[in-house]
């Protein structure tokens, strides 16, 4: 009984060696790869007739990402949603980057939240 145990518990050990070695030589892995892109949209101005909010996407991953499309929504004094737009990053943002862009909102927005929506990652 235990030699089966054995040999069940050495079959799944070199199987499982095996698959890892197939799986890194093809370049294909087991676990998520999780896509680090951070957002921010706290530096908001206000003007008379308009607000503008300047967008921040930072890629704290080392792949690079393109067609990076953000969610803006625009909030006034009592949490009320004021309006949502949305902005797309069409140029490829390289791996440790950042790109900014300036986004126009009512003008009795006082604060913001954002989220990115979708993306495509490089190679």
């Amino acid at each position: 009984m235990k030699a089966l145990i054995r040999l069940i518990l050495l079959i799944v050990i070199v199987g499982g060696i095996v698959l890892y070695v197939v799986s890194r030589q093809n370049n294909t892995s087991f676990t998520p790869q999780t896509i680090d892109l951070a957002v921010d949209c706290s530096d908001l101005a206000n003007v008379l007739v308009t607000s503008t909010v300047n967008v921040e996407v930072r890629n704290l991953s080392s792949r690079s990402h393109s067609d990076i499309s953000v969610q803006v929504r625009a909030f006034d004094d009592n949490g009320t949603m004021l309006k949502e737009k949305y902005t797309t990053f069409s140029r490829t943002l390289l791996p440790n980057s950042q790109f900014d862009k300036p986004v126009t909102l009512p003008a009795e927005t006082k604060r913001c939240d954002c989220k990115i929506v979708s993306s495509q990652p490089g190679k």
